[in-house]
């Protein structure tokens, strides 16, 4: 495989056509194909299907995707570092966080530091807690600020702040005259969840399991935003964290504080032993934690 047949297949994927990727990469569909052609040959594979409605990606190109992915943000960092060394940038700083910080909180702390360090480029990637520690502890990104439940990374680590979980609920919720809310209040309710290896989800389950609570789960989300988006279309009530809370605030949307509190630690990460730059050290001591999540937000303190 080589980079363009790499480029053209993501392009696919991303699109799900091969008319959008061949607009997506400024070439004609004639050339997308042809590529994509090479490619199976060259891996003995059908990476794609045809139906009534255009094509479809089988298994093994799913299966494919998931590394392709891992190789291109890896070669798009080294792109993104040989042009800042062609323009002679005077430094950049490659960060992951997770999606909840990756709306509203991390762009502000970077408009800041950007400011005042107008020269240097960072670059913003959004991962989980777990691909950005990877992806930390490999050398692949300078930082990392997400969650981390283990010590099993080349990592070292400093405590930002708490995140904390609020229940989301439909407007005009029987729940939301109150100011907060317990594990009985969500008996039998619907609950709309984040993934299973979500550490909110985790705990309101604990809560709900530990008051002998029967619930409904209904739908799984990745995104905080998403299970948002699904709670104001009626689909039940859902745990997110106070930052996805903020950002879809007026949305058909009140959100609660979930007693007892669920609370879940957010660090900043690095490489153990990597020499750091002044200006990583700089960025980093530029992050202040979010504004408290308060009442008059839908929450409580």
């Amino acid at each position: 495989m080589n980079y363009r047949q790499v480029e053209v297949f993501k392009a696919i994927m991303d699109s799900g056509s091969i008319t959008e990727a061949a607009t997506m990469l400024r070439i004609s569909q004639p050339a997308v194909s042809k590529a994509l052609k090479q490619l199976e040959d060259e891996l003995g594979l059908r990476l794609f299907s045809r139906t009534t409605k255009g094509i479809a990606a089988t298994e093994e190109a799913r299966a494919l995707y998931t590394e392709v992915e891992r190789t291109y943000f890896g070669m798009q960092n080294l792109t993104r570092f040989a042009a800042s060394l062609r323009d002679r940038k005077q430094g950049r700083i490659v960060v992951s966080t997770i999606p909840a910080l990756g709306l509203a909180w991390l762009p502000s702390m970077v408009a800041r530091f950007s400011a005042a360090h107008p020269d240097v480029t960072v670059s913003l990637h959004s991962s989980n807690s777990t691909d950005a520690a990877r992806l930390v502890g490999t050398g692949e990104i300078d930082l990392g600020i997400a969650q981390l439940r283990s010590e099993e990374y080349n990592l070292s680590r400093r405590k930002l702040f708490d995140l904390e979980g609020v229940i989301a609920l439909p407007e005009g919720h029987r729940l939301t005259s109150r100011s907060e809310i317990g594990a009985e209040d969500l008996a039998d309710a619907a609950i709309v969840g984040l993934g299973l290896d979500d550490e909110f989800r985790r705990r309101l389950s604990q809560s709900l399991d530990g008051a002998g609570v029967r619930y409904r789960s209904m739908i799984d989300a990745s995104l905080g935003v998403t299970v948002c988006t699904l709670v104001a279309e009626g689909c039940g009530v859902g745990i997110v964290d106070s930052e996805a809370a903020r950002t879809q605030a007026g949305k058909g949307l009140v959100f609660r504080a979930f007693s007892p509190r669920i609370r879940v630690p957010i660090y900043l990460f690095r490489q153990r032993g990597r020499p750091t730059s002044k200006l990583v050290e700089a960025f980093s001591a530029s992050l202040l934690p979010p504004s408290p999540f308060r009442r008059d937000d839908g929450g409580d303190d």
